[in-house]
């Protein structure tokens, strides 16, 4: 305990600084392409810093459920990758369009995952080769919740989460599941 207490003052100076934008309110600009104006940061990802909307966007086409923060003037608000434009295509390979895209029912999707429920856009392939749309679903680790017009998927991961906790802990499914609603409301 003593070894901690000569560090506190420390370490709630990060905590609160991480709260902020980091004291970087003099340098303003974008990590990546120096932007005057980021307003971006990414929880999921190392670090924290800033990006403009252009910047996090690309930086998360292989990472559509990282949860996204926009800061607005005070404090930084939770913002979905669907509301900033990110559309999944599914069929193709990672960031290549494809030429006959699909919308999923209602242009509205939801993902289970492990850091929660996420709404997001996604496209599949409707070429003429293209596989079923669950099928297109279990390419990317994702299991749908139906195989005619899915509209749900979990995670592969999240799956895997519940199969250990269910055996290890005997959570339920229902709880299982309003603990990862929970989740999704506190962010």
């Amino acid at each position: 305990l003593l070894m901690w207490l000569k560090y506190r003052g420390l370490f709630l100076h990060e905590i609160l600084r991480l709260e902020g934008r980091c004291n970087k309110a003099g340098a303003q600009c974008c990590s990546e392409c120096d932007c005057p104006t980021p307003e971006y940061r990414c929880r999921d990802c190392l670090g924290s810093e800033l990006y403009c909307s252009a910047c996090i966007l690309s930086a998360h086409v292989r990472h559509p459920l990282h949860q996204l923060e926009k800061w607005n003037g005070n404090y930084f608000e939770q913002i979905s990758l669907k509301t900033m434009g990110l559309r999944i295509q599914l069929g193709h390979p990672t960031g290549q369009r494809c030429l006959t895209p699909r919308r999923a029912f209602n242009d509205d999707f939801v993902v289970v995952d492990s850091h929660g429920i996420h709404e997001v856009s996604l496209d599949f392939c409707d070429c003429a080769t293209a596989e079923s749309h669950f099928q297109q679903l279990l390419q990317i680790s994702w299991f749908p919740s139906t195989t005619s017009d899915p509209k749900t998927a979990v995670t592969f991961r999240v799956l895997e989460q519940y199969h250990l906790l269910s055996f290890e802990s005997k959570v339920s499914a229902y709880e299982f599941y309003h603990s990862l609603r929970r989740m999704h409301i506190l962010q």
